[in-house]
């Protein structure tokens, strides 16, 4: 899952099967703490932060900090924008395909950026949980809404959850309104 407020910090929560894992969880640790560091000393300042990691009952967790948007994509090497509709316009991100709202009813193609300019959107194209500090407005047809706050990508067709890939062929697009 992975959240972004109003600040502009992400937030990502990371929860790993660890059940057969041949290494301890120190090492886990210790190795998230050294990339973590790593690419804090090549950005020159801390920008990622490990804010809590644990291993309980076979599963991993992971709390991460990102500085920015920019921070996330960069540390993660995947394409991740959050922003307003118009920034994310200007970026290049295009607002193609289907849309449908809140409710899951079909909107026109086209028409959510015209009428959203200065609202909210994440784009992701890992197949993850959104949960936005708002409220979900719309989202793209690949996306589903889990609740007024969360929605999760879901992987290319034919992927089972064991083998789905790191990143999807298609954005995923969460419009909402901040609170």
């Amino acid at each position: 899952t992975v959240t972004v407020d109003k600040k502009g910090i992400v937030t990502e929560i990371l929860i790993e099967d660890f059940s057969s894992e041949e290494y301890q969880e120190d090492e886990l640790k210790k190795s998230i703490e050294e990339l973590v560091s790593t690419y804090n000393e090549q950005a020159g300042e801390e920008e990622v932060t490990l804010k809590k990691m644990q291993v309980k009952d076979g599963n991993a967790s992971v709390l991460m900090q990102y500085s920015t948007d920019d921070t996330y994509r960069a540390f993660n090497q995947v394409d991740f924008f959050a922003g307003t509709v118009a920034q994310a316009r200007k970026e290049g991100y295009a607002f193609v395909g289907a849309f449908t709202d809140a409710k899951g009813q079909d909107v026109s193609q086209g028409t959510i950026p015209a009428e959203c300019q200065d609202q909210s959107v994440i784009i992701i194209r890992e197949p993850l949980a959104v949960l936005v500090p708002g409220k979900i407005l719309y989202v793209s047809k690949n996306m589903k809404i889990l609740g007024e706050d969360c929605a999760r990508l879901a992987a290319d067709s034919g992927d089972t959850y064991e083998n789905a890939q790191v990143t999807t062929e298609a954005y995923g697009y969460v419009i909402y309104s901040s609170k």
